[in-house]
């Protein structure tokens, strides 16, 4: 869990204020390509976002398959993932 940001009331889990959607790297309104994704998401990291959300809809499980590509490497408890 990372330490920066808001808390979410009642939880004990932070996240920044900014956060990370996955719907654009699922191919939800157009296609983007895995390189495109894997830059989203490095940007958005770089930038101090530690917050990323998806969803199974988003893309059939594309946007889950890229958003956990990209942090599987990441540091452990640096950052919150959720999912609908």
């Amino acid at each position: 869990m990372t330490d920066a940001g808001a808390p979410i009331r009642g939880t004990g889990i932070r996240v920044t204020e900014l956060g990370f959607g996955g719907a654009s790297i699922g191919n939800l309104y157009h296609e983007i390509s895995a390189e495109g994704a894997t830059a989203a998401m490095d940007a958005a990291w770089a930038g101090g976002i530690r917050y990323f959300d998806t969803a199974p809809h988003h893309g059939l499980g594309l946007s889950e398959e890229r958003l956990g590509a990209a942090l599987r490497d990441r540091p452990g408890g640096r950052f919150v993932l959720s999912t609908k």
